[in-house]
């Protein structure tokens, strides 16, 4: 069984939108903020990356959080913010979407 890793910044981060990045190895990963996604294949993010927008232009945290970061064997998960928060922002901005799509 592998050992889980786990840290969090000493300084707080503000102006930043909230975000989750999950990586899995050399696989590729995600990173999800409320109003985008970005999604890669492979280790290097910067070549691979796609952007898909979920509508509005992004808002930035006014209240500073701490960068936290885990770390279980090849997986990496990486939040900036409550994770949770950032998942129902992201649904709510993706619904919208869609219905203006639809509309």
């Amino acid at each position: 069984m592998s050992r889980i890793e786990r840290r969090e910044s000493a300084a707080r981060v503000r102006g930043k939108e909230r975000e989750l990045e999950v990586q899995l190895g050399g696989l590729g990963g995600f990173e999800l903020r409320p109003t985008r996604l970005f999604v890669w294949l492979g280790q290097e993010r910067s070549e691979r990356q796609r952007v898909v927008s979920l509508g509005s232009p992004p808002r930035s945290l006014m209240i500073p959080r701490r960068e936290r970061e885990l770390h279980a064997g090849t997986l990496r998960v990486r939040s900036l913010g409550n994770p949770l928060m950032t998942i129902a922002l992201a649904g709510v901005h993706a619904v919208r979407a869609t219905r203006k799509g639809k509309a």
